[in-house]
């Protein structure tokens, strides 16, 4: 296959499907020639803005159509993407682009002056009402809550160059920049290359099935986070299928693009399911339209996807939900289970092209079958590097072939399955016995009462450490009692696991912190509970 930028491949499909939808934001809808030309549009005002092949643009942003232009615009005149979390705090943010080298940020405008008085003088701030131009009412009242700052500039005002020409990008080179806590837990920038996503693209799309002009993906995930960035967006985008973009994840407007906007895909982490499965206005006749979805991000218990696939079956539904695995570092996804190839219990085989093996992490000796250790990973998918990392230690060379070493725990199964257990850090010795809190969280989550669950260990004169657990209950139309779930999980581990696995303590909480890249906060957890 030939080697194309991100926007050369996006391209490639708008002259094939000009009139095909590509797009949908709210009530709003876009064909590929229509995204195509505000790409250019776009392209041409970065061009305005004296932005040149190579240089890092940050853009802190939600998922909304500017978004998606940028996203590509950048690709088409060979710059460097760096998409941000548009809620990190000011002087985060001013760390990441110190860290990247960035001097041009795209922001949201309610976040635009807070932003600008936290950055040097030397970074240009521009900001974006993600519903100016398409819808008025909430354009307006967007722009009357956004603070004004001198020094910010609105990108909807700048006039575009008006001779766009046409540029070489090297597809193998930096196209996108992602945070990530690396494979250590050390918060890292992420080097990708067209390439790597690409062929993410290519190999993401044939596993969800059906005809390309009924593919319309529902992405809540966000941008800033490379599963919704590559599987929301540039995968259906790279065929002819179509995204619809949330601006953030709400249980009642997804309900409502399901049944009105005829999402046939979902793209989601356990709490999306969740709360979706806990509303009763999501049951209907609409689920016969759905085709597939995909969950990952966090620990998946068995229950969740048996509840999702019994509800499409309730439902007269063919659809499936497949639970997923991979890292930013290896463009989000490696192996999957679908439609072609399935296992219960396992997160699937990998997807072509990707060779895996299981290491021992004490000598590096690759291990046989069915014996768990850290998970290496080799594919044309994998990073460039960490951005301003010379020794590049998470990548390993074995019999001559490139690895990640991902720091993860798991194991290959006779028949090829990978079955992935947890971080290599996470795993705890109590007693003398090597445990991990994961095993706490499936039992917990096996509970449809609980929303999320978080273990973790906390040292024990006694026994070294034991583990603790802290969980999110599910609100829903049908909340539960704290304490009859309390002494229900204290029940089902007893059942289920080894005396060594029964927390101290199991705490009850309204929401575990997250990342700013979405993911759960062990640090603040701990801090907040002991340790």
């Amino acid at each position: 296959m030939e080697e194309k930028s991100i926007y050369e491949q996006f391209k490639a499909t708008a002259d094939e499907f000009p009139h095909n939808l590509c797009m949908r934001f709210e009530d709003k809808t876009w064909s590929y020639a229509s995204v195509d030309k505000s790409i250019e549009k776009t392209a041409a005002k970065l061009l305005t803005l004296g932005i040149k092949e190579k240089e890092v643009v940050s853009v802190s942003l939600p998922n909304c159509p500017e978004a998606l232009y940028l996203f590509y615009a950048i690709s088409r005149i060979g710059a460097i993407s760096y998409n941000i979390h548009p809620l990190t705090p000011p002087e985060m943010l001013k760390t990441l682009l110190t860290r990247s080298g960035s001097t041009i940020l795209f922001c949201l405008s309610l976040n635009a002056a807070a932003d600008r008085k936290a950055l040097d003088k030397s970074i240009r701030v521009l900001s974006i009402n993600p519903y100016q131009g398409v819808k008025p009412l909430k354009g307006f009242a967007v722009a009357r809550m956004s603070k004004r700052c001198h020094g910010i500039k609105n990108f909807y005002h700048v006039r575009p160059q008006k001779e766009l020409p046409a540029f070489k990008v090297d597809p193998k080179e930096d196209a996108l920049y992602l945070n990530t806590g690396g494979t250590n837990g050390e918060p890292k920038i992420v080097r990708l290359s067209s390439n790597a996503i690409n062929n993410l693209a290519n190999r993401g799309y044939p596993l969800v099935g059906g005809k390309k002009e009924n593919i319309k993906i529902l992405t809540a995930i966000p941008l800033f986070h490379g599963f919704g960035l590559t599987m929301g967006v540039h995968t259906p985008l790279s065929f002819g299928g179509s995204t619809v973009l949330m601006l953030k994840f709400n249980t009642k407007e997804a309900i409502d693009h399901i049944k009105k906007a005829n999402c046939t895909v979902l793209l989601g982490v356990p709490a999306l399911y969740n709360a979706l499965l806990s509303k009763d206005s999501f049951y209907g006749p609409w689920l016969q339209k759905q085709i597939a979805a995909f969950i990952g991000g966090d620990s998946v218990p068995q229950s969740l996807l048996d509840r999702w696939n019994n509800a499409m079956e309730e439902n007269d539904s063919t659809a499936r939900l497949f639970e997923g695995y991979g890292l930013t570092e290896t463009m989000t996804v490696t192996n999957v289970n679908c439609y072609c190839s399935y296992k219960r219990g396992t997160i699937g085989k990998p997807l072509p092209g990707i060779k895996e093996l299981i290491v021992d992490p004490k000598d590096g000796k690759i291990l046989p079958r069915n014996v768990p250790g850290e998970i290496y990973v080799s594919s044309d998918t994998l990073m460039n590097g960490y951005l301003h990392d010379e020794k590049q230690e998470a990548f390993k060379t074995i019999d001559g072939v490139k690895y990640l070493a991902t720091k993860d725990y798991g194991f290959i199964d006779d028949d090829g399955f990978l079955i992935f257990k947890q971080r290599l850090k996470r795993v705890e010795k109590i007693n003398g016995e090597t445990l991990c809190p994961s095993d706490v969280e499936q039992v917990a989550l096996d509970d449809r009462r609980i929303y999320e669950a978080f273990c973790y260990g906390v040292k024990d004169e006694r026994k070294g450490h034991v583990f603790r657990l802290v969980i999110v209950l599910r609100r829903g139309d049908h909340p539960a009692n704290k304490d009859e779930v309390i002494k229900d999980i204290y029940a089902d581990l007893e059942q289920k696991l080894t005396a060594n696995y029964k927390p101290d303590k199991i705490i009850v909480s309204d929401k575990l912190p997250r990342t700013p890249i979405g993911k759960i906060d062990s640090n603040a957890i701990i801090k907040e509970y002991g340790e």
